[in-house]
């Protein structure tokens, strides 16, 4: 059974949106609550809403914005609330404290759903990311991928209590082009306006570990494979170490299995992971996808360095850009959104 409802927790379990989702391949007749929500000691984001909302003409899923009659709120142990929008921004008014427990409560089309009480973990300092050169015999020569740099994360455990982590990234490239149009019967770049842009790429995979049997020792954690390929010379890599709860870390672990072990976040079998944490009150046999995740985390970013030769051998040439424009003032506009930025990252090197 192929169908998309796991992809669309991944999704929204990060950054929203990352994955493409095949609308077209959702099963008929089924539409999901979707209620995601994260709480960090920098912000709290909530998102609600529907997995499907009608078929276009095409034939092809539309996904809704989020319903109108929505509301949610977080309430801790001692009673405070905070209220949250539900489009899924971050509110950075919002810092949780490590320690304190937390209850979601959200209300939509006049059924009320809870979360169950979930406690924020201490996260450990992400002490370094070591990046090692390695070649993947696994693979032909001829994949990008046969030369490249394992990166590390590297932390020290908590000593006398079970501690659960997840791993995720994003990297960022300069934009080389923000437009592409037809000048003189060719395909040209127009040049980014404002020039400083940046473009995103996130993580698609769910990276897990517990402290099991590793208690209070340091941790070599593997969290992705850098290329040896340019350009760009300088691969700009963002890490975020979390420590997470034994309920998410669960939940997140099963959606590790399921996804990873077909290749695909589309080649999903049919015991779809609903939310392990979040119930409808009315009607607990409701199926509901999303999760309410309680975190703290620590983050760094290194810089890989394709520039040099290794072993004598020299990063494979992985992209070829169109010329550009010959207007001398043309120009596409940066646009803001979730693949793209003109906010120069954290770090960065040019």
């Amino acid at each position: 059974m192929r169908n998309c409802l796991t992809a669309l927790a991944l999704m929204l379990l990060t950054y929203a949106c990352q994955y493409p989702v095949d609308t077209s391949t959702l099963p008929d007749g089924q539409r999901f609550l979707v209620i995601d929500a994260e709480l960090t000691p920098d912000y709290g984001k909530v998102r609600v809403t529907y997995t499907l909302d009608k078929v276009t003409s095409q034939g092809a899923y539309q996904f809704p914005t989020p319903p109108a009659n929505a509301s949610a709120y977080v309430v801790d142990s001692q009673g405070n609330a905070t209220f949250f929008s539900i489009d899924g921004n971050k509110n950075p008014n919002f810092h949780g404290v490590v320690g304190e427990t937390y209850r979601l409560f959200v209300t939509v089309d006049g059924n009320n759903y809870e979360s169950s009480p979930e406690t924020m973990p201490a996260c450990p300092t992400l002490d370094s990311l070591a990046v090692i050169y390695t070649e993947e015999r696994n693979r032909v020569p001829e994949d990008f991928s046969y030369y490249g740099f394992d990166v590390y994360a590297n932390t020290q455990d908590i000593p006398g209590q079970p501690n659960f982590y997840q791993w995720d990234w994003i990297h960022y490239e300069k934009a080389v082009g923000c437009g592409v149009f037809r000048e003189n019967g060719m395909d040209v770049l127009y040049p980014c306006n404002p020039y400083g842009c940046w473009n995103i790429t996130y993580n698609t995979l769910v990276n897990v570990q517990s402290d099991q049997l590793r208690d209070g020792q340091p941790l070599a954690h593997k969290i992705m494979r850098v290329p040896f390929t340019n350009p760009p010379n300088k691969y700009y890599l963002q890490v975020q170490q979390r420590a997470i709860t034994p309920t998410v870390f669960t939940y997140l672990q099963s959606l590790e299995t399921q996804t990873q072990n077909n290749g695909s976040v589309f080649d999903i079998p049919a015991q779809t992971r609903f939310s392990p944490n979040i119930v409808n009150v009315n009607n607990p046999a409701e199926k509901i996808l999303g999760v309410f995740s309680v975190f703290s985390y620590s983050k760094k970013v290194v810089i890989v360095d394709r520039s040099k030769p290794i072993n004598g051998r020299y990063a494979r040439i992985s992209k070829f850009y169109l010329p550009f424009t010959s207007l001398p003032l043309a120009s596409a506009p940066c646009i803001e959104g979730l693949y793209r930025t003109q906010v120069e990252p954290e770090g960065w090197e040019e």
